[in-house]
Protein backbone atom coordinates (compact mmCIF):
# COMPACT_ATOMS: atom_id res chain seq x y z
CA UNK A 1 0.00 0.00 0.00
CA UNK A 2 1.61 3.54 -1.10
CA UNK A 3 1.82 6.73 0.95
CA UNK A 4 -0.97 7.39 -1.69
CA UNK A 5 -3.20 5.18 -1.23
CA UNK A 6 -3.30 5.24 2.08
CA UNK A 7 -3.82 8.70 2.93
CA UNK A 8 -6.61 8.45 0.59
CA UNK A 9 -8.30 5.50 2.77
CA UNK A 10 -8.05 7.89 5.61
CA UNK A 11 -9.81 10.50 3.71
CA UNK A 12 -12.74 11.21 6.30
CA UNK A 13 -10.44 11.08 9.39
CA UNK A 14 -8.08 13.21 8.10
CA UNK A 15 -10.92 15.43 7.22
CA UNK A 16 -12.09 15.95 11.08
CA UNK A 17 -8.78 16.95 11.65
CA UNK A 18 -9.42 19.88 8.84
CA UNK A 19 -12.48 20.44 10.32
CA UNK A 20 -11.01 20.86 13.70
CA UNK A 21 -8.21 23.04 12.40
CA UNK A 22 -10.94 25.20 10.64
CA UNK A 23 -13.11 25.62 13.22
CA UNK A 24 -9.90 26.53 15.66
CA UNK A 25 -8.89 29.41 13.36
CA UNK A 26 -12.76 30.66 12.51
CA UNK A 27 -13.20 31.08 16.17
CA UNK A 28 -9.87 32.76 16.63
CA UNK A 29 -9.93 35.11 13.92
CA UNK A 30 -13.43 35.99 13.82
CA UNK A 31 -14.87 36.25 17.42
CA UNK A 32 -17.75 37.93 15.93
CA UNK A 33 -18.99 34.81 14.81
CA UNK A 34 -21.55 32.73 16.30
CA UNK A 35 -20.36 29.37 17.78
CA UNK A 36 -23.29 27.64 15.77
CA UNK A 37 -22.03 29.42 12.66
CA UNK A 38 -18.67 28.64 12.81
CA UNK A 39 -19.48 24.75 13.52
CA UNK A 40 -21.74 25.06 10.40
CA UNK A 41 -18.67 26.46 8.49
CA UNK A 42 -15.87 24.55 9.82
CA UNK A 43 -17.91 21.10 9.26
CA UNK A 44 -19.79 22.03 5.73
CA UNK A 45 -15.74 23.61 4.26
CA UNK A 46 -14.36 20.04 5.40
CA UNK A 47 -17.72 18.02 3.92
CA UNK A 48 -17.00 19.54 0.21
CA UNK A 49 -13.50 19.02 0.50
CA UNK A 50 -13.87 15.49 1.45
CA UNK A 51 -16.50 14.82 -1.84
CA UNK A 52 -14.48 16.92 -3.95
CA UNK A 53 -11.83 14.14 -3.07
CA UNK A 54 -13.88 11.72 -4.12
CA UNK A 55 -15.29 12.41 -7.54
CA UNK A 56 -12.06 14.99 -8.74
CA UNK A 57 -9.38 13.58 -7.02
CA UNK A 58 -7.20 10.48 -7.40
CA UNK A 59 -9.53 8.19 -5.62
CA UNK A 60 -9.60 5.56 -8.49
CA UNK A 61 -6.28 4.26 -7.00
CA UNK A 62 -7.80 3.38 -3.95
CA UNK A 63 -10.42 0.66 -4.69
CA UNK A 64 -11.30 -1.13 -7.77
CA UNK A 65 -14.89 -1.64 -8.58
CA UNK A 66 -15.73 1.50 -6.51
CA UNK A 67 -16.39 4.53 -8.76
CA UNK A 68 -15.96 8.07 -7.53
CA UNK A 69 -20.09 8.59 -6.75
CA UNK A 70 -20.02 5.58 -4.29
CA UNK A 71 -16.65 6.79 -2.69
CA UNK A 72 -17.69 10.27 -2.34
CA UNK A 73 -20.93 8.65 -0.21
CA UNK A 74 -19.12 6.63 1.99
CA UNK A 75 -16.29 9.09 2.91
CA UNK A 76 -19.43 11.17 3.37
CA UNK A 77 -21.36 9.53 6.23
CA UNK A 78 -17.88 8.75 7.61
CA UNK A 79 -17.37 12.32 8.11
CA UNK A 80 -20.53 13.42 8.91
CA UNK A 81 -20.10 10.88 12.09
CA UNK A 82 -17.11 12.03 12.92
CA UNK A 83 -17.95 15.39 12.11
CA UNK A 84 -20.89 14.64 14.88
CA UNK A 85 -18.94 12.91 17.73
CA UNK A 86 -16.63 15.80 17.82
CA UNK A 87 -19.44 18.81 17.54
CA UNK A 88 -21.79 16.86 20.22
CA UNK A 89 -19.14 14.22 21.91
CA UNK A 90 -16.38 17.05 22.08
CA UNK A 91 -17.22 20.78 21.41
CA UNK A 92 -20.81 21.33 22.87
CA UNK A 93 -19.64 18.82 25.75
CA UNK A 94 -16.94 21.88 26.64
CA UNK A 95 -19.33 24.51 25.91
CA UNK A 96 -22.11 23.27 28.36
CA UNK A 97 -21.29 21.12 30.70
CA UNK A 98 -20.70 23.17 34.15
CA UNK A 99 -19.30 20.24 35.36
CA UNK A 100 -15.76 20.40 33.54
CA UNK A 101 -16.01 24.36 33.48
CA UNK A 102 -16.21 24.08 37.40
CA UNK A 103 -13.45 21.53 37.48
CA UNK A 104 -10.80 24.03 35.10
CA UNK A 105 -11.75 26.82 37.61
CA UNK A 106 -10.90 24.64 40.57
CA UNK A 107 -7.78 23.32 39.02
CA UNK A 108 -7.16 26.89 38.18
CA UNK A 109 -7.44 28.12 41.42
CA UNK A 110 -4.56 25.87 42.79
CA UNK A 111 -3.77 25.01 46.38
CA UNK A 112 -6.62 27.67 47.54
CA UNK A 113 -9.53 26.29 45.90
CA UNK A 114 -12.79 27.89 45.65
CA UNK A 115 -15.12 28.03 48.47
CA UNK A 116 -18.69 27.68 48.00
CA UNK A 117 -19.58 31.55 47.61
CA UNK A 118 -16.93 32.18 44.86
CA UNK A 119 -18.44 28.69 43.17
CA UNK A 120 -22.00 30.66 43.38
CA UNK A 121 -20.77 33.91 42.39
CA UNK A 122 -19.91 32.52 38.91
CA UNK A 123 -22.34 29.21 38.94
CA UNK A 124 -25.43 30.68 39.71
CA UNK A 125 -28.70 30.04 37.95
CA UNK A 126 -29.46 33.44 36.85
CA UNK A 127 -26.14 33.93 35.11
CA UNK A 128 -26.65 30.55 33.34
CA UNK A 129 -29.90 31.38 31.93
CA UNK A 130 -29.03 35.02 30.91
CA UNK A 131 -25.21 33.58 29.37
CA UNK A 132 -27.59 30.58 27.56
CA UNK A 133 -29.85 33.16 26.06
CA UNK A 134 -27.29 35.50 25.06
CA UNK A 135 -25.55 32.59 22.67
CA UNK A 136 -29.36 31.37 22.03
CA UNK A 137 -29.75 35.42 20.84
CA UNK A 138 -26.30 35.92 19.18
CA UNK A 139 -26.38 32.50 16.89
CA UNK A 140 -29.62 33.76 15.92
CA UNK A 141 -31.74 30.63 17.85
CA UNK A 142 -33.75 32.97 19.53
CA UNK A 143 -35.06 36.68 19.01
CA UNK A 144 -35.94 39.19 22.07
CA UNK A 145 -38.81 41.63 21.37
CA UNK A 146 -39.89 43.98 24.06
CA UNK A 147 -38.54 41.77 27.09
CA UNK A 148 -40.20 38.19 25.78
CA UNK A 149 -37.61 35.76 24.29
CA UNK A 150 -39.27 33.89 21.04
CA UNK A 151 -37.84 30.98 18.86
CA UNK A 152 -36.09 32.08 16.12
CA UNK A 153 -35.11 29.15 13.64
CA UNK A 154 -36.96 25.50 13.42
CA UNK A 155 -33.03 24.06 13.06
CA UNK A 156 -32.28 24.10 16.44
CA UNK A 157 -35.98 23.53 17.85
CA UNK A 158 -36.15 20.12 15.71
CA UNK A 159 -32.61 18.95 17.37
CA UNK A 160 -34.11 20.42 21.05
CA UNK A 161 -37.22 17.62 19.86
CA UNK A 162 -34.95 15.15 18.70
CA UNK A 163 -33.14 15.16 21.81
CA UNK A 164 -36.35 14.94 24.00
CA UNK A 165 -37.30 11.97 22.18
CA UNK A 166 -33.92 9.99 22.03
CA UNK A 167 -33.74 10.80 26.51
CA UNK A 168 -37.43 9.16 26.28
CA UNK A 169 -36.16 5.99 24.07
CA UNK A 170 -33.00 5.68 25.85
CA UNK A 171 -34.18 6.86 29.51
CA UNK A 172 -37.90 6.42 29.40
CA UNK A 173 -38.53 10.24 30.10
CA UNK A 174 -37.70 13.41 29.43
CA UNK A 175 -34.50 13.58 31.72
CA UNK A 176 -31.74 11.30 32.68
CA UNK A 177 -33.37 11.90 36.49
CA UNK A 178 -37.04 12.01 35.78
CA UNK A 179 -40.23 10.08 36.27
CA UNK A 180 -40.91 7.74 32.90
CA UNK A 181 -42.76 9.21 30.44
CA UNK A 182 -46.16 8.91 29.67
CA UNK A 183 -47.54 7.43 26.64
CA UNK A 184 -48.78 10.83 25.55
CA UNK A 185 -44.85 11.75 25.39
CA UNK A 186 -45.35 14.19 28.29
CA UNK A 187 -44.08 13.59 31.85
CA UNK A 188 -46.57 13.17 34.80
CA UNK A 189 -47.11 16.50 36.55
Amino acid sequence: MTLATLLLALTPPIALGACIVAHVILSRTLPGLSRPRGIVLSVGAAAVAVVGLALFGPAERLAVGVGPLELAVVWLLTYVLLAYCYVIGFFNLGESARRIRLLIDLHLAGRRGLTLDEILSTYNARMIVDVRLQRMVSGGQVRERDGAYFTASRVMLTAARLLVWLKIAYFGSRTELGAPATTSGRAPR
